[in-house]
Protein backbone atom coordinates (compact mmCIF):
# COMPACT_ATOMS: atom_id res chain seq x y z
CA UNK A 1 0.00 0.00 0.00
CA UNK A 2 1.27 3.50 -0.71
CA UNK A 3 1.10 6.67 1.33
CA UNK A 4 -1.18 9.49 0.20
CA UNK A 5 0.89 12.64 0.04
CA UNK A 6 -0.42 16.14 -0.33
CA UNK A 7 0.61 16.12 -4.00
CA UNK A 8 -1.57 13.07 -4.65
CA UNK A 9 -4.48 14.67 -2.80
CA UNK A 10 -4.13 17.91 -4.79
CA UNK A 11 -3.96 16.03 -8.08
CA UNK A 12 -7.09 14.06 -7.17
CA UNK A 13 -8.91 17.29 -6.30
CA UNK A 14 -7.92 18.90 -9.59
CA UNK A 15 -9.05 15.86 -11.55
CA UNK A 16 -12.42 15.80 -9.75
CA UNK A 17 -12.87 19.54 -10.41
CA UNK A 18 -12.05 19.13 -14.09
CA UNK A 19 -14.55 16.29 -14.37
CA UNK A 20 -17.23 18.43 -12.72
CA UNK A 21 -16.49 21.40 -14.97
CA UNK A 22 -16.55 19.13 -17.98
CA UNK A 23 -19.99 17.81 -17.07
CA UNK A 24 -21.27 21.33 -16.41
CA UNK A 25 -19.89 22.52 -19.73
CA UNK A 26 -21.54 19.66 -21.61
CA UNK A 27 -24.87 20.46 -19.91
CA UNK A 28 -24.53 24.15 -20.76
CA UNK A 29 -23.71 23.36 -24.39
CA UNK A 30 -26.74 21.08 -24.69
CA UNK A 31 -28.99 23.77 -23.14
CA UNK A 32 -27.38 26.83 -24.66
CA UNK A 33 -30.54 28.92 -24.68
CA UNK A 34 -30.68 28.64 -20.84
CA UNK A 35 -34.43 29.16 -20.66
CA UNK A 36 -37.37 27.13 -19.43
CA UNK A 37 -40.98 27.18 -20.55
CA UNK A 38 -43.56 28.64 -18.20
CA UNK A 39 -47.18 27.57 -18.37
CA UNK A 40 -50.03 28.74 -16.15
CA UNK A 41 -48.14 31.65 -14.58
CA UNK A 42 -50.28 34.39 -13.06
CA UNK A 43 -49.47 38.02 -12.38
CA UNK A 44 -48.46 39.21 -8.90
CA UNK A 45 -49.49 42.56 -7.45
CA UNK A 46 -46.90 44.66 -5.61
CA UNK A 47 -48.41 47.31 -3.34
CA UNK A 48 -46.67 50.08 -1.41
CA UNK A 49 -43.32 51.66 -2.01
CA UNK A 50 -42.40 54.30 -4.52
CA UNK A 51 -41.15 54.05 -8.04
CA UNK A 52 -42.03 51.29 -10.46
CA UNK A 53 -41.91 47.89 -8.79
CA UNK A 54 -40.67 44.89 -10.73
CA UNK A 55 -43.42 43.19 -12.76
CA UNK A 56 -43.77 39.74 -11.24
CA UNK A 57 -45.46 36.43 -12.00
CA UNK A 58 -46.29 33.45 -9.81
CA UNK A 59 -44.82 30.29 -11.32
CA UNK A 60 -47.22 28.01 -9.43
CA UNK A 61 -50.25 29.72 -10.95
CA UNK A 62 -51.59 30.97 -7.60
CA UNK A 63 -54.07 33.78 -8.14
CA UNK A 64 -54.38 36.89 -6.00
CA UNK A 65 -50.74 36.87 -4.83
CA UNK A 66 -49.76 40.26 -3.40
CA UNK A 67 -46.44 41.57 -2.10
CA UNK A 68 -47.07 44.30 0.49
CA UNK A 69 -44.06 46.61 0.32
CA UNK A 70 -45.37 48.87 3.09
CA UNK A 71 -44.30 46.20 5.61
CA UNK A 72 -40.59 46.44 4.67
CA UNK A 73 -38.47 48.05 7.40
CA UNK A 74 -35.21 48.21 5.41
CA UNK A 75 -33.71 47.03 2.10
CA UNK A 76 -32.58 43.73 3.63
CA UNK A 77 -36.11 42.92 4.76
CA UNK A 78 -37.36 43.67 1.25
CA UNK A 79 -34.76 41.55 -0.56
CA UNK A 80 -35.22 38.74 1.97
CA UNK A 81 -38.91 38.53 1.09
CA UNK A 82 -38.07 37.98 -2.57
CA UNK A 83 -35.21 35.59 -1.76
CA UNK A 84 -37.43 33.32 0.35
CA UNK A 85 -40.15 33.05 -2.30
CA UNK A 86 -38.90 30.92 -5.20
CA UNK A 87 -42.40 30.98 -6.71
CA UNK A 88 -41.89 34.53 -7.96
CA UNK A 89 -40.16 35.47 -11.21
CA UNK A 90 -39.85 38.57 -13.36
CA UNK A 91 -42.53 38.82 -16.04
CA UNK A 92 -41.05 37.58 -19.34
CA UNK A 93 -41.19 39.89 -22.33
CA UNK A 94 -44.54 40.14 -24.07
CA UNK A 95 -45.27 37.29 -26.43
CA UNK A 96 -42.92 34.75 -24.84
CA UNK A 97 -43.56 31.92 -22.40
CA UNK A 98 -39.92 31.30 -21.51
CA UNK A 99 -37.91 32.59 -18.58
CA UNK A 100 -34.22 32.32 -17.78
CA UNK A 101 -33.05 29.27 -15.84
CA UNK A 102 -31.49 31.86 -13.55
CA UNK A 103 -34.89 33.50 -13.00
CA UNK A 104 -34.43 33.70 -9.23
CA UNK A 105 -31.04 35.43 -9.53
CA UNK A 106 -32.46 37.91 -12.03
CA UNK A 107 -35.40 38.57 -9.68
CA UNK A 108 -33.04 39.25 -6.78
CA UNK A 109 -30.92 41.61 -8.88
CA UNK A 110 -34.05 43.61 -9.74
CA UNK A 111 -35.23 43.45 -6.12
CA UNK A 112 -31.92 44.80 -4.77
CA UNK A 113 -32.24 47.85 -7.02
CA UNK A 114 -35.91 48.46 -6.18
CA UNK A 115 -35.53 47.77 -2.44
CA UNK A 116 -33.00 50.58 -1.93
CA UNK A 117 -35.93 52.95 -1.37
CA UNK A 118 -36.56 51.31 2.01
CA UNK A 119 -33.39 52.65 3.63
CA UNK A 120 -34.22 53.81 7.14
CA UNK A 121 -34.15 57.54 7.60
CA UNK A 122 -31.38 58.96 9.77
CA UNK A 123 -32.73 59.71 13.21
CA UNK A 124 -31.90 62.94 14.95
CA UNK A 125 -31.00 61.42 18.28
CA UNK A 126 -29.22 63.52 20.88
CA UNK A 127 -25.73 62.56 21.89
CA UNK A 128 -24.97 62.07 25.54
CA UNK A 129 -21.57 62.46 27.09
CA UNK A 130 -20.26 59.84 29.46
CA UNK A 131 -19.36 61.07 32.90
CA UNK A 132 -16.89 59.28 35.13
CA UNK A 133 -18.37 56.76 37.50
CA UNK A 134 -17.78 57.46 41.20
CA UNK A 135 -15.83 54.18 41.52
CA UNK A 136 -13.54 54.95 38.57
CA UNK A 137 -10.19 56.57 39.07
CA UNK A 138 -8.67 58.95 36.54
CA UNK A 139 -5.20 57.53 37.26
CA UNK A 140 -3.93 54.97 34.71
CA UNK A 141 -4.16 51.40 35.87
CA UNK A 142 -1.00 49.34 36.25
CA UNK A 143 -0.55 45.60 36.20
CA UNK A 144 1.19 44.41 39.36
CA UNK A 145 2.63 41.35 37.58
CA UNK A 146 4.85 43.51 35.36
CA UNK A 147 7.66 43.63 37.86
CA UNK A 148 10.53 43.07 35.42
CA UNK A 149 11.73 46.12 33.61
CA UNK A 150 12.02 45.61 29.85
CA UNK A 151 10.35 42.19 29.89
CA UNK A 152 8.44 41.16 26.79
CA UNK A 153 4.85 40.18 27.45
CA UNK A 154 2.44 38.59 25.02
CA UNK A 155 -1.26 39.20 24.82
CA UNK A 156 -2.22 35.76 26.09
CA UNK A 157 -3.15 34.40 22.66
CA UNK A 158 0.16 32.89 21.67
CA UNK A 159 -1.19 29.36 21.18
CA UNK A 160 1.98 27.81 22.52
CA UNK A 161 4.36 30.22 20.83
CA UNK A 162 6.52 32.61 22.72
CA UNK A 163 7.77 35.99 21.69
CA UNK A 164 11.54 36.09 21.21
CA UNK A 165 13.79 39.02 21.89
CA UNK A 166 15.52 40.48 18.84
CA UNK A 167 19.22 39.65 18.52
CA UNK A 168 21.64 42.52 18.06
CA UNK A 169 25.04 42.17 16.38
Amino acid sequence: MFRLTSKVKIAAGIAAGALTLGAAGAYAAANSNNTVSVTGATSVTVTGGTGTPPTLISLSGKTGVTVDASAFKNPGDCVSTFAKNRDLALQPTTGTTRISKNYHGKLLAAAVAWCQQFKPTASTSTQTTDSADATQSSAPSTDSTDSQSGALHGNGHANGHSRHARQTD
